[in-house]
């Protein structure tokens, strides 16, 4: 039996006020309109719903058991419309997001803090990914987007969007202090004990092209997973170390390590976000995305001069 879900809720409107003038009153229709459309559900299920009198309506027993099928549907039928509703204003739902350690610390947090300020009831899951593990999770529909450094690879079918920068320095400990102030060849620096991110990572390969394009072979002697360990691992002289500024920064400024300058530029790293197409964006994800897009002139470290920027270029 094909009948209109309208039907059924004027039927629902009007079983609970118990008067027709009331109900359409409640549905914003005209009290024949109302009439007629009982009449006709009355017809398509060929029995009689209710029984008029001068105070209004009351069900037959027909229409007692047609409520109680009809209450459950309008009022799961309602409750969708307002979940959706809220979904659709961020009142409600979740956001996936992929980070790594530098994404998170240096960049998102603020953002995170400022879109729980003005969508409280939005729940987030960041996870915490390398470069090539948050393509992985693009790829799969893990994640809505991601917060990437580059270099990054296997993006091309991916919406990239560079919002942000940072600076790779070199640092050393007090037994290197003689270092400091000279200009230092690659094959120089080459002779001393290194300190580095493991193979496999965005920071790994960063270097690693940086001395391959100048012919040299980064060979490092000590190898971590985390940025986080390269400068406690260089303030016990364990080696030379190649990390971003803001892991070195309060190192350089309260420990004594100290940075070494190149012959050559080290370029700038991005920070992107990269979205994968074929998975739609929620509205909080959209939203949230959103306020990264606006704020992508925002920078990851302000790399002045009096930081040593001359490194960037």
């Amino acid at each position: 039996m094909d009948i209109s879900f309208d039907y059924y809720k004027i039927f629902y409107e009007v079983a609970n006020a118990k008067n027709i003038s009331l109900a359409a009153q409640h549905l914003c229709l005209t009290q024949p309109t109302v009439t007629k459309y009982i009449q006709n559900l009355e017809q398509e299920l060929q029995c009689k719903l209710f029984l008029r009198s001068r105070k209004g309506v009351t069900l037959t027993a027909e229409g007692q058991m047609l409520l109680r099928q009809v209450s459950r549907a309008v009022q799961q039928i309602d409750r969708a419309g307002g979940m959706l509703q809220e979904f659709v204003n961020c009142q409600s739902g979740k956001i996936n997001i992929g980070a790594s350690e530098l994404t998170m610390r240096y960049y998102l947090l603020p953002y995170l803090e400022q879109f729980r300020q003005q969508f409280p009831n939005v729940n987030m899951q960041i996870h915490s990914f390398s470069t090539p593990g948050s393509v992985s999770a693009l790829n799969a529909g893990t994640v809505d987007f991601t917060v990437s450094i580059t270099p990054i690879e296997g993006v091309d079918h991916f919406h990239v969007t560079r919002v942000s920068d940072f600076q790779d320095i070199v640092i050393a400990g007090n037994h290197y202090t003689f270092l400091q102030g000279r200009t230092m060849t690659l094959k120089e620096l080459s002779t001393y004990p290194l300190v580095c991110m493991e193979k496999g990572t965005t920071t790994r390969k960063f270097w690693d092209s940086i001395f391959k394009d100048h012919g040299c072979e980064l060979r490092p002697n000590i190898e971590v997973n985390s940025n986080d360990l390269v400068a406690p691992t260089v303030l016990h002289n364990l080696g030379i170390g190649f990390v971003p500024y803001k892991f070195a920064r309060s190192y350089l400024m309260n420990y004594g390590l100290i940075q070494l300058d190149l012959d050559i530029p080290v370029p700038r790293r991005g920070i992107c976000i990269v979205q994968n197409p074929q998975h739609p964006l929620s509205p909080a994800a959209k939203a949230l995305l959103d306020m990264l897009m606006n704020h992508s002139s925002d920078t990851i470290s302000t790399y002045s001069e009096n930081e040593g920027n001359t490194l960037a270029f």
